[in-house]
C-alpha cells in the first residue's frame, strides 16, 4: 500500500476531516461569544451595576495590597457559560436528528 493510501485511509477511519472541521467551527462559536459577551451582554449589564472602570475588564476591587481582577473573571467566566450552554444547545439538536429517507 502507497503512503498516500494509507493517509488516505488513517483520514478516513479516524474521522481527521470531520474533527478539523468541527474545531473550525467551534473555535468561530467560540469567538463569536466573546463578542455578543464584549459587545452586547456586558455593555447592557454596564447601568445596572455602579461601576467607576472604563470597562468591564478593568473592574478591580482591591483587597488590602491585593487587586482582584473581577472584570476580567467576571466576563471569562460569562464566556465559558455561553460556550457551554451553544454546546449543549448544538450537540442536543445534532443527537435528536435523524436524516430523511
Amino acid at each position: 500500500m502507497t503512503m498516500y493510501k494509507e493517509l488516505v485511509k488513517f483520514l478516513k477511519d479516524f474521522r481527521i476531516v470531520a474533527i478539523s472541521a468541527a474545531f473550525v467551527v467551534g473555535i468561530a462559536a467560540s469567538n463569536f461569544i466573546q463578542s455578543l459577551i464584549k459587545d452586547i451582554v456586558l455593555p447592557i449589564l454596564r447601568p445596572l451595576i455602579p461601576i467607576t472602570a472604563a470597562k468591564w475588564e478593568e473592574i478591580v476591587i482591591p483587597i488590602g495590597s491585593v487587586n482582584l481582577r473581577a472584570g476580567s473573571f467576571l466576563s471569562a467566566l460569562l464566556n465559558l457559560i455561553l460556550v457551554v450552554l451553544f454546546l449543549y444547545i448544538f450537540i442536543a439538536k445534532l443527537l435528536k436528528w435523524k436524516p430523511k429517507k
